[in-house]
């Protein structure tokens, strides 16, 4: 009775059997990429647990590690540098350096939460803003060099397009200067 209601319930969904819609469901056993998938998943499962972000975060940041290497390679070969293991080891200690300080501020977050008074409270809101103001800082910084890469690709001086964020920013900061000086003479 159960292998026939199971049967129904799959020729209800156009699978053929039992073995068709585990592979529909977990596709990477029929290329033979489970491990590669669990060992992911597990790394994943660790970094969120132990950084304190979830694993869209983590992957975000494997992919500008990843974008920032590839680049930084290709700038190299247009400068006509080697590729050489002692600059991909200081990429893998500045990787190193803020997953740590990212680990250090969710840990000491995690510390305060696990008390009940006032102070902790506050400890855990702070730490949390130390974490985050972290993250936003490894994503500026990674742009940077993300942006100097690729203007040495292009054949431009390294700071082609940093100078060009910086007269944005530059006017960004005028025009709220502009704002606030406004505001001062209606009142």
């Amino acid at each position: 009775m159960l292998k026939t209601f199971l049967q129904r319930l799959l020729d209800t969904y156009d699978f053929n059997d039992l073995r068709e819609f585990g592979l529909s469901l977990c596709p990477s056993f029929k290329y033979n990429l489970q491990f590669p998938s669990i060992s992911i998943s597990a790394v994943l499962a660790v970094l969120s647990k132990y950084l304190g972000f979830g694993p869209v975060i983590v992957v975000a940041m494997v992919v500008a590690v990843l974008v920032e290497t590839i680049s930084g390679i290709a700038a190299s070969k247009k400068l006509g540098k080697p590729f050489e293991s002692f600059r991909f080891s200081r990429c893998v200690l500045k990787v190193f350096i803020w997953f740590t300080l990212v680990y250090l501020a969710h840990a000491f977050s995690m510390e305060c939460a696990g008390r009940a008074g006032w102070l902790d409270q506050i400890g855990v809101v702070f730490f949390d803003i130390i974490r985050l103001l972290i993250l936003a800082y490894f994503v500026i910084e990674y742009v940077v060099s993300i942006l100097e890469n690729l203007a040495v690709i292009d054949g431009k001086p390294k700071t082609q397009f940093i100078e060009g964020v910086q007269s944005v920013w530059k006017s960004f900061l005028a025009v709220i200067k502009s704002i606030f000086n406004k505001s001062e003479k209606e009142e």
